[in-house]
């Protein structure tokens, strides 16, 4: 009896490991409509606003595509830094960039881009435009797709699209025309963690990985975040290192999401 016992105490404790560790996750679902605002800190000082936005879908070639909207913005008060960038994305059901528009301005510098990704003919045209007048290119560059390339809306719909339980992921991603590997792993376990905007702790699955490459507003380095763990996989909360140092970004507003 002790025998049988002694069985199935070690049958109930494998189960319930594989249970934590292989849990399911219920799919992502977009939404569009969603709008997510979070602030961005150095230390105890608020260095601006991320928005993103699911605008709308619309279809090119007969494929659906997701119209997505990042808004980024320093803090006013602040002397040392003036960035006001907008960055606009049309994301495939496989969260690949389709087309991408780059609209930066820091310190008065104005920079306007735009990619256009053919992963039938594995190419992609880069092409800068005329500050004054987009009709103008001023120069454009035609590089070859070796590997899918992610632009910051569409790494982050990547990771909340393919978030799972020990899953790993070696992607590259660009800035202007360069381009440059990142790691992507999650953990094995649901993680409880608080922020300041909800007033409960909230089930997520964690990412972690390093860029091994200069991207927007200096990202770059050894990254960590935290996604909701329903099916919206909403970003709360994320550490990684920009141009000025380690900051912290976390989830402040939100528009057409419920906190389960």
């Amino acid at each position: 009896m002790r025998k049988l016992s002694g069985f199935l105490l070690i049958v109930f404790m494998f189960t319930a490991n594989f249970k934590a560790f292989g849990q399911d996750l219920p799919p992502f679902r977009w939404q569009v409509g969603e709008q997510l605002t979070w602030k961005v800190r150095w230390s105890f000082i608020r260095l601006g606003t991320l928005q993103m936005t699911i605008e709308d879908t619309v279809r090119i070639d007969n494929q659906k595509l997701y119209r997505i909207k990042l808004l980024m913005d320093s803090n006013p008060v602040l002397i040392f830094v003036n960035i006001h960038n907008r960055y606009e994305c049309l994301v495939d059901s496989l969260f690949r960039p389709v087309v991408y528009m780059v609209n930066e301005n820091n310190g008065g510098n104005r920079n306007l881009l735009l990619y256009q990704f053919d992963y039938q003919k594995k190419k992609a045209l880069i092409q800068v435009l005329d500050a004054n007048d987009t009709t103008i290119v001023k120069t454009q560059k035609t590089i070859d797709l070796e590997h899918n390339l992610y632009d910051g809306i569409s790494l982050t719909f990547f990771a909340r699209g393919n978030a799972g339980f020990a899953k790993s992921f070696k992607l590259y991603t660009f800035i202007d025309d360069r381009t440059g590997p990142l790691d992507m792993g999650f953990g094995n376990k649901l993680e409880k963690i608080e922020i300041n905007a909800i007033d409960k702790s909230m089930s997520t699955i964690r990412v972690e990985g390093t860029f091994h490459i200069k991207g927007i507003a200096g990202v770059t380095g050894d990254y960590k975040g935290w996604f909701t763990a329903d099916e919206r996989r909403v970003p709360l909360k994320a550490l990684m290192k920009v141009f000025i140092g380690n900051v912290v970004v976390e989830l402040e507003k939100w528009k057409n999401w419920r906190i389960h």
